[in-house]
């Protein structure tokens, strides 16, 4: 035993070569079976705590593998662990209590399956412990619970009713007492958060959790208002895991729940940490349970605590222009605005947004520059989950206070309004780029002098990040309306460029060098030289650290410009730009310039298409690497109180694995408290899964035979716990399948669709996260899209993407996880994300139909649309409901064309229900409702010949009253379908003249296709009734094909046809017309 005890002393010495001879001496004295016992005795006896508590951490190392147990003697193994029992009573030091208790958990586990199991002898220690009137045994039993229940959570599955006697005993006898801050109560709610994945389903444990939720309430009041914060914080997680993992329970008491956390959210003489807990789990319970929240009217008083920490001061100084922080580094402000985006994500925008306004107004018009920060915060936040809503109803307004915001004196509230404008300018498209002509000039003003003043050699304002932000998402967005701006945008960027500023403003003209060139594409060609000069000084090799930090994003310039540029004016620097990238990839270390080279690949692969055949061999292992690295997830060790790790001990069986003396643990686990991501590996495994899609969609049959293996590590990551990997993942699946299906290898598309359509059937069931199952849902209509009936080869298949469809229209998925409130819950509104959900399964069932065909298609058309119906009739009954109604009628619109011939059969049904929508005070209602009329009639034929005077009389009375310029065009396109069907039903001399003048079609462009097919049947059946309109026709078609304003190359071949049969029967007509102007001249020259 002395000799133990020296080796334990060497190995806890700072000196390494001490600590390596001991290290030594203690793989011998493991070959010896006298030194289990010596290591037992020196845990109780040993004079120094720290040697007590190593010596435990030792024997629960050496003994973690059942089969080093088992080679202990039985009579030994008795003593072990009455000896331990009796250490955990009689230890007066907590690090060695608790290394004790830690040894006891892994013996539990190992004495699990033996008849007379040690957990029922354990057990009655700890309860006897627990209910002691003695403070001291009671705080022992308590913590040893805790500690055996995070060691061995399972083995109290078996014993879960009287564990929950003893929780419901010491909350109640606590509670009597008036202090529920006790060691006790922190220790069982500790140990019971451990138990709570055990307890699903288990009605005694779930009830006694249930019934328990006021008491722990009680206790986490108690526990706020002590100076040790971090026994609040940990005490919390049994709610956490509540809401994470069995939601049902905190049903009863959700009114309690967030009364409580406003409150301590509210205390300002409360710690950060508590009110950071309390108001993220604000949030949690609104995603959870927003339908019981809404119904208990709390959502008003939730948006006011939320919106008064977020006008708060955060405790440093550089948080000021942090929103968004990392868990470990977050504060009240930030996570008051995290929940508040959560709120936009979940609740309707009808019960958020008016309440919000009434608290903007008084912010906005005060002194205090904190609230009118949080004002323009909240208006950020939002501009994503209610997007629909602010671009119908408010986007002016709230655009106004923006421009106001933007010029603010205060910084911090400039720079909150400048994130605002980013916010709007990236979600609120495509209707913030009509309002450019005022945005564009500020931010243009505002770069102008930061120029100035970085010249004169004035500071560089504080995280000038947002300004660029906010003009980096508009310009991007603008498209072709950029181009006028242009010049005066690229001139303060090479401004800006100039390497005598600093690395972060010459990193975010680059972005924003980037965001220009995916707007106006070719119109970048005048900067083109200019740009690659300034480019190369970033990508030659050097030694300059500054350059090196700005080489990541010079490359994504690059990439940028190498896919906007045009493919002839890129194409003369594709093979030096391909070369550089190989030699730095073989080169790079940094993740992130590993993800800008596979970015910079990709965009080659645009280039140069189907010449990557001889690139591949040198990057695709490369790209495979990164998919399959687990880099980005870097395990975090349990902490032992300060004692070194012992070391490694050596096992002569380590390879010859037990199956008998195995219990199932793999012991260096048992040390990993848990997980962070470093997200510039999860960027660069992003990056190269998009390459991957990439280089499926450009580069043709050289991708094929690296299409397989891509498929198989690509699916690998379809689970990734990081939702962006999830949903890129699913993009690429999706992509590989399309490029097998284009290269006319069927087999090979049979077989992935088989793995593949289940596999996203199950992510749209089983996936919490919205967007993914966005993501998996549009998977499945590209499929459909693109394969056809290919996609669809076995009743199983057709059966999963239709469960799909129903089960998210119903509201029966995962990520809908909203329980049902009982009564007048069918006329709750949705959020805008939870409508995206059903409008991206509404949209598969057309896509369904056109797959299947119209005979196979009717069965499943008719076990749906009594569902939408059913979401018509619920929209119908609350006016705020509106974008329901629309997409419900535009949901069945487009159902008509694949049923084809069979739409008759259901013309009676949908008649009176598009008539009806023709009415209804939302414009996109309307129009989908007209459109859906105008299908119906195309597609029932002779069935709907006797409505036809009905129709045209709603027809005629929707286009006097109609304003909207979409729902306008929309109504022509029902008349030119009408016409088609029938002409001769239609009395073409009263209604051709109101049709005629409604055209050339201002919005909706896609409804030309019908327009030409109409005017060309006119032309060719009925020249009498058009010819007083001809010349109208031509001008009609000469605006269409100059402007563009079609979506279908078929559109254009009907409208060019129909204009030199015209120009052949009718030249003087046609002259007249087309010498109007010189312009339209040389544009019909080019024709």
């Amino acid at each position: 035993m002395q000799q133990m005890t020296q080796i334990i002393t060497n190995l806890l010495s700072s000196d390494n070569d001490v600590i390596k001879k001991a290290t030594a001496d203690l793989q011998e004295a493991y070959k010896h079976p006298e030194t289990v016992p010596a290591l037992c005795e020196i845990a109780v006896s040993a004079p120094e705590p720290q040697v007590r508590q190593y010596s435990a951490v030792l024997l629960k190392k050496h003994l973690a593998k059942l089969r080093q147990w088992n080679k202990v003697p039985v009579e030994q193994q008795q003593i072990i662990k009455q000896g331990m029992l009796n250490a955990l009573m009689q230890e007066q030091q907590k690090s060695v209590r608790k290394a004790i208790a830690q040894f006891v958990g892994v013996l539990v586990r190992h004495e699990a399956k033996k008849s007379d199991s040690w957990m029922s002898e354990v057990l009655k220690f700890i309860y006897s412990y627990c209910s002691s009137a003695d403070p001291k045994q009671s705080e022992l039993g308590s913590s040893t619970f805790a500690i055996l229940a995070d060691a061995a959570p399972d083995q109290f599955l078996q014993h879960m009713e009287s564990v929950c006697e003893m929780f419901t005993a010491a909350l109640v006898a606590t509670e009597a007492t008036g202090n529920m801050a006790t060691p006790v109560i922190f220790n069982i709610l500790t140990g019971m958060t451990y138990l709570v994945p055990f307890t699903l389903g288990h009605n005694t444990a779930e009830q006694t959790l249930q019934k328990s939720i006021p008491l722990i309430v009680k206790s986490l009041q108690a526990f706020a208002v002590q100076p040790e914060v971090d026994q609040f914080v940990h005490a919390f997680d049994i709610l956490e895991s509540m809401a994470d993992l069995n939601a049902k329970l905190l049903n009863n008491h959700i009114k309690m729940l967030l009364e409580f956390c406003l409150e301590a959210a509210s205390n300002a003489q409360l710690d950060s940490a508590v009110r950071i807990k309390a108001v993220a789990y604000v949030g949690w319970l609104v995603r959870l349970k927003k339908k019981l929240i809404i119904k208990q009217k709390l959502i008003e008083p939730i948006i006011r605590v939320v919106f008064n920490l977020m006008a708060t001061e955060p405790e440093d100084e550089d948080d000021d222009e942090e929103y968004f922080l990392g868990e470990d580094n977050s504060n009240p402000m930030t996570t008051a605005t995290q929940t508040m985006d959560l709120l936009a994500l979940s609740v309707p925008p009808e019960k958020l947004i008016p309440p919000l306004l009434q608290l903007l107004e008084p912010a906005l018009q005060g002194q205090d520059p904190l609230p009118r920060r949080a004002a323009y915060l909240s208006m950020a936040v939002i501009a994503e989950g209610c997007s629909e809503a602010i671009c119908n109803k408010y986007l002016e307004t709230m655009l106004n206070i923006v421009k106001v915001g933007i010029t603010d004196p205060i910084p911090l509230v400039r720079n909150a309004a400048f994130f605002a404008l980013g916010q709007f300018s990236e979600h609120l498209q495509p209707d913030i780029t009509k309002f450019a002509p005022q945005i564009l000039p500020i931010l243009f003003e505002f770069l102008h002098q930061l120029c100035n003043e970085l010249r004169s050699g004035g500071t560089e304002p504080k995280h000038i990040d947002r300004m660029f932000y906010a003009l980096e998402t508009f310009c991007e967005n603008l498209e072709d309306e950029l181009v006028p701006h242009l010049p005066v945008l690229m001139e303060i960027l090479f401004e800006a460029l100039n390497p005598n500023n600093s690395v972060r403003v010459r990193e975010l003209a680059l972005s924003a060098i980037s965001a220009a060139a995916n707007a106006t594409n070719e119109n970048m060609l005048p900067y083109f030289p200019r740009l690659i000069t300034i480019l190369q000084s970033y990508l030659a090799p050097t030694e300059n650290e500054d350059i090196i930090s700005l080489r990541p994003q010079a490359i994504d310039t690059l990439a940028a410009l190498a896919r906007t540029i045009g493919k002839q004016n890129f194409m003369p620097l594709a093979t030096d730009t391909m070369t550089f990238a190989l030699n730095l990839l073989e080169k790079a270390e940094d993740p992130d310039v590993r993800r800008a080279l596979y970015n910079l690949i990709a965009s080659l692969a645009e280039v140069v298409n189907e010449e990557m055949a001889s690139v591949f061999p040198k990057v695709i292992e490369r790209m495979f690497e990164s998919i399959l690295s687990t880099e980005e997830v870097v395990p975090e060790f349990k902490d032992d109180d300060g004692v070194p790790a012992p070391a490694e001990e050596a096992d002569e069986n380590e390879d010859d694995i037990d199956i008998e003396n195995s219990d199932g643990e793999d012991d260096d686990l048992d040390n990993i408290a848990g997980y962070s991501v470093e997200n510039s590996y999860l960027d660069e495994k992003e990056e190269a899964i998009l390459a991957l899609k990439e280089f499926a969609e450009h580069t043709g049959a050289a991708f094929i035979p690296y299409l397989e293996k891509s498929y198989q590590n690509v699916y690998k990551m379809i689970d990734h716990p990081q939702e962006d990997i999830r949903k890129v993942s699913i993009d690429a699946l999706s992509s590989f399948i399309v490029a097998l299906y284009k290269q006319q290898d069927l087999q090979g598309v049979s077989n992935a669709i088989t793995i593949l359509i289940p596999k996203l059937g199950q992510i749209v069931h089983d996936d919490e996260e919205v967007s993914v199952v966005l993501s998996a849902l549009e998977g499945l209509g590209d499929l459909l899209k693109e394969l056809k009936q290919i996609s669809l080869p076995t009743v199983e298949l057709r059966d999963v993407v239709f469960s799909c469809i129903t089960d998210v229209l119903q509201g029966k998925v995962a990520c809908q996880f909203d329980e049902s409130t009982g009564d007048d819950d069918e006329d709750a509104e949705e959020s805008e994300y939870d409508e995206a959900i059903v409008e991206g399964a509404g949209n598969m069932l057309p896509l369904l139909g056109a797959a299947m065909g119209p005979d196979q298609f009717r069965p499943y058309f008719e076990r749906t649309y009594p569902i939408v119906l059913q979401k018509l009739q619920k929209a119908k009954k609350n006016e705020d409901l509106e974008s329901q109604r629309a997409f419900a009628y535009g949901a069945l619109a487009e159902c008509f064309a694949p049923l084809g011939n069979h739409t008759g059969a259901f013309f009676n049904t949908f008649c009176p229900v598009m008539i009806a929508g023709l009415s209804d005070e939302f414009d996109q209602a309307r129009q989908n409702a007209v459109y859906g009329l105008g299908e119906l009639v195309l597609y029932s034929g002779d069935k709907s010949y006797e409505a036809y005077p009905h129709i045209l009389n709603a027809l005629s009375q929707a286009v006097s009253k109609e304003t909207k310029p979409s729902a306008l065009d929309n109504i022509c396109g029902a008349i030119a379908r009408l016409i088609i069907s029938n002409s001769s039903l239609v009395p073409l001399p009263q209604v051709l003249p109101v049709f005629m003048q409604h055209l050339p079609l201002r919005e909706d462009f896609d409804e030309n296709a019908s327009i030409f097919k109409c005017l060309k049947q006119l032309y060719l059946q009925a020249r009498d009734a058009i010819a007083a309109s001809l010349e109208q026709v031509i001008a009609i078609a000469i605006h269409v094909l100059y402007k563009k304003e079609y979506t279908e190359r078929e559109t254009y071949d009907t409208a060019l046809g129909l204009l030199q049969e015209i120009r052949e029967n009718y030249p003087d007509k046609f002259t007249a017309v087309a010498n109007s102007n010189p312009e339209i001249v040389a544009f019909l020259q080019t024709l």
